[in-house]
């Protein structure tokens, strides 16, 4: 069985304006339904956005000057002076959320929207209120969600309007045929000889074998497992795993213990 992996990339561009909706406006949903290779299954699909930000010219409010330094002034000084400037000014406020579909909104942060002295617009980068790295990840059903809300100044009036942009990666990783359709589960009382756990099966789509005991156990890639060599289980819960995403193996899985020892496991097929 192959694995195959392809990527979508797109953009994401929305404008909020006085004339937008006043509750959680959906910028980005994850897409479920993209194409696929023919004869092929879906294993996972992931989506990562990146240089999410907002251009925002808001003309309804007086402009806001910059703080007044001193000589005098700590960096702690001018750090409050500039988050009052930020914050205690006339301002409007953009909120940022983050959904998963068919559940409620959750907030994540805030922007304050201000209208600058001397400059005709502001640009906020959005990807650092929900992540430090280098891209916002959602997975299969994830979404961003944005609401301008009303801090005492009013909503979005006039022409003032805010553009939400950036990009998105959707990556979609699956394999050649069918889905796994049976899968068997499995329990071995490991001895100091070397046995098959499993025989080589053409057909396996995964693989997950648990120590359940306290003695260790050692597994071979092979007909063969020796002690001390090999794959270890140490003990109680020690596990191993293998799928079509990481090339399951598909030929015998042997194992040993210098003690009597348990193991559980399970195999699936395609």
């Amino acid at each position: 069985m192959k694995k195959i992996e392809h990527s979508f990339v797109g953009t994401i561009s929305h404008r909020l304006d006085s004339t937008s909706n006043p509750g959680v406006i959906t910028v980005f949903q994850a897409n479920n339904n993209l194409p696929t290779v023919p004869g092929s299954t879906k294993l996972n699909l992931n989506v990562f956005i990146k240089n999410f930000r907002a251009f925002a010219i808001i003309q309804s409010l007086a402009p806001v000057r910059l703080p007044n330094y001193t000589l005098e002034d700590s960096e702690s000084d001018k750090t409050y002076k500039m988050l009052d400037i930020e914050w205690g000014s006339a301002r409007k406020q953009l909120d940022l959320f983050i959904g998963v579909t068919g559940q409620p909104w959750q907030k994540v942060g805030a922007i304050s929207l201000l209208n600058p002295s001397g400059y005709p617009y502001r640009i906020y980068n959005l990807q650092d209120l929900y992540t430090p790295n280098l891209a916002i990840e959602l997975g299969e059903n994830g979404k961003l969600g944005v609401q301008v809300v009303d801090v005492g100044h009013g909503v979005l009036q006039g022409n003032d309007f805010i553009t939400i942009h950036g990009s998105y990666t959707q990556e979609w990783v699956g394999y050649e045929g069918s889905e796994l359709t049976l899968c068997t589960d499995e329990s071995w009382n490991i001895s100091s000889t070397s046995q098959v756990i499993l025989p080589a099966n053409s057909t396996r789509g995964r693989i997950a074998l648990v120590n359940s005991g306290s003695k260790p156990i050692y597994l071979s890639l092979g007909n063969t497992a020796q002690l001390g060599k090999g794959i270890l289980l140490s003990t109680f819960g020690s596990s191993f795993e293998m799928d079509i995403s990481s090339g399951v193996w598909k030929g015998a899985i042997s194992a040993i213990s210098e003690e009597p020892a348990t193991l559980t496991g399970m195999e699936c097929t395609y």
